[in-house]
């Protein structure tokens, strides 16, 4: 067991403080109090992001796993740590909740991106496109790579007619960030879930500012 001190005085001897400034703590916690051994609880999850492939390293102590899905935490007392989805024990309940879900989206869109079928059309004023259909729903694609533009057409079931979305810029990214970025505004769109629309309106904006 080893003493920890809450207040620190300097030029104060440990001996000289009172007990009610100090606690017991087992050697494990005392090193986890000054930052020696990272904490077991505390930390916070700032991002999700998916790095296409295990191009990322899993920065929890004794792990180094090669990842996918990178998790950015941090902790008051210890900084910033990436980590990956199975080292995520740490995490409050609720962060870990929203990690499944997030890459339960990720996984989502990457399905839909790869496996979707896209043609190629020719608009009325002899605009060349691409789209893709998703329950009923239609997703174009405006340009060449790298100066895109994007436009969701929305249909009910049982209609013939679309009601067509304003077009969205996308320069500077390619063909297949723009099909991810369309898919995830068109769920979002869709989605009845509040919680879900949320979370797809922030993958969307990750998207967007990712080049």
């Amino acid at each position: 067991m080893q003493v920890h001190h809450e207040i620190y005085v300097v030029g104060k001897a440990p001996w000289e403080y009172a007990l009610s400034d100090c606690r017991t703590l087992c050697k494990g916690c005392h090193a986890k109090e000054h930052g020696l051994i990272e904490p077991d609880k505390g930390w916070t999850l700032l991002s999700i992001d998916d790095l296409g492939g295990l191009d990322g390293t899993c920065e929890r102590k004794s792990c180094g796993t090669d990842i996918r899905y990178a998790h950015l935490t941090y902790h008051p007392k210890w900084g910033y740590m990436v980590v990956g989805s199975t080292c995520i024990e740490h995490l409050t309940q609720e962060d870990r909740l929203l990690s499944s879900n997030v890459i339960h989206l990720y996984k989502n869109i990457s399905k839909f991106v790869h496996s979707s079928k896209w043609l190629c059309r020719i608009t009325k004023e002899d605009k060349r496109f691409i789209y893709s259909t998703y329950k009923h729903h239609q997703i174009r694609i405006y340009g060449e790579e790298f100066a895109h533009s994007f436009q969701l057409a929305l249909k009910e079931k049982g209609i013939r007619s679309y009601e067509f979305r304003k077009v969205i810029p996308a320069k500077g990214k390619s063909t297949l960030a723009v099909k991810e970025l369309s898919y995830t505004a068109l769920r979002g769109t869709l989605s009845e879930s509040k919680e879900e629309t949320d979370l797809l309106r922030k993958l969307y904006r990750e998207l967007k500012a990712n080049t």
